[in-house]
Formats: C-alpha cells, sequence, structure tokens
C-alpha cells in the first residue's frame, strides 16, 4: 500500500474487492408483473432455508419401545422398567 491511498473506512469494502451482483432470477419469456416476481423470489427464500439454528426439541416418549412390552399390570418388572425408562432424563 502506497502512502497517498488510505484503507477503505471500517464496514465498506473496497471498490476493486466488490464483484458485479448476477441476477438472482432471470425471465427468458413474458412479462411477469412485480408481484409475481416477488412470489417467486419469496418461495425462493423460503426453499432456502437459513433460518438459524433449530432449538432444542422437548423429549417425547410416546411410543417408546419398552411400552411395547407385555407385563402384568401388577408386575414389579413392569414397574420398574416403566419408571426407569420414562423417568430418565
Amino acid at each position: 500500500m502506497s502512502t497517498d491511498q488510505s484503507p477503505p473506512p471500517a464496514g465498506e469494502a473496497a471498490p476493486d474487492d466488490a464483484a458485479p451482483a448476477q441476477p438472482f432470477v432471470q425471465v427468458l419469456r413474458g412479462e411477469p408483473t412485480a408481484e409475481e416476481l416477488a412470489a417467486l423470489v419469496t418461495v425462493f427464500a423460503g426453499a432456502a432455508g437459513g433460518g438459524g439454528e433449530p432449538a432444542a426439541a422437548a423429549r417425547n416418549m410416546w411410543g417408546h419401545p419398552v411400552d411395547r412390552l407385555r407385563y402384568s399390570i401388577f408386575s414389579w418388572q413392569r414397574v420398574t422398567l416403566l419408571e426407569r425408562t420414562h423417568l430418565r432424563r
């Protein structure tokens, strides 16, 4: 860098570094209205995702395989197995 050139201010890119922007959507035939183009861009943006990191899901024990075991309702095995499985965190 020479002394006669100063760096660009913080937050701004130098003009030499900026690449020309490519069109996101190119209309090949017809003349869509601004509303139609806006709807299309909205669909593309929604399909692209980028909604951030998902939150941790709550633990759902419904349909757990241990529930399919057929012990008697008064069996100590059933009580302890279900308690150990469903109360575990």
